[in-house]
């Protein structure tokens, strides 16, 4: 690990920096086309999924707070241009909060000085720290994770990691419009932007 481990007792980290989160807002998820948008992975792939999902009893979802920032999480990570199977196989969903939550900011730049974080905690290669991290944040009773979306350099998009019970939960994130294939313009506004090229291909129909 090298992330700092996080404090054992909960209740240290009662004054960690939060945020609020509304429940009318319409969070963006890109997702498998295959699977519900409603998914809480507790797998240990993705960055703040418990460490040790057996005793945390929770799982993660992935959503931002704008839709460009859901694409270049998904897609930027390709290293030289997206195959355009690769975006035809995924949709574009928004989802909404049943209520208000509350939230562990790791946009407050007072987690360097208090806590001894990084940008690597949303953004570094130790997914084990991440994910300690998230398991000591839920069990100090966060509903999850605000953070800066790791591939805008600029720390403007905010993506956020939503707790809730693992696996297919429609009552913890709720459709707010069924899920649509990756629009043109959005991938049209990430090549401009970030410069994540998709390859030519025929769309899937």
């Amino acid at each position: 690990m090298t992330l700092p481990a996080p404090p054992t007792d909960p209740e240290i980290l009662a004054d960690f920096p939060a945020r609020s989160l509304q429940a009318d807002f319409p969070f963006a998820r890109v997702h498998s086309a295959v699977q519900d948008p409603e998914w809480f992975c507790s797998d240990g792939r993705c960055r703040f999924d418990p460490f040790d999902a057996a005793a945390a009893g929770f799982g993660t979802c992935y959503v931002a707070t704008h839709v460009l920032g859901a694409y270049i999480e998904k897609f930027a990570r390709f290293e030289r241009a997206i195959p355009r199977s690769v975006v035809d196989a995924h949709r574009l969903s928004q989802l909404l909060l049943p209520s208000p939550v509350r939230v562990a900011d790791m946009t407050d730049r007072t987690i360097a000085g208090r806590w001894n974080l990084s940008a690597e905690i949303w953004a570094g290669d130790d997914y084990e720290g991440s994910q300690r991290w998230a398991q000591a944040l839920s069990r100090a009773g966060f509903n999850g994770i605000c953070y800066p979306a790791r591939h805008d350099t600029q720390a403007i998009l905010l993506s956020v990691a939503v707790f809730g019970k693992p696996g297919y939960q429609p009552t913890e994130m709720i459709q707010y419009n069924a899920p649509q294939p990756i629009p043109p313009e959005l991938i049209e506004d990430a090549a401009r932007q970030f410069g994540v090229e998709v390859l030519p291909g025929s769309p899937l129909m």
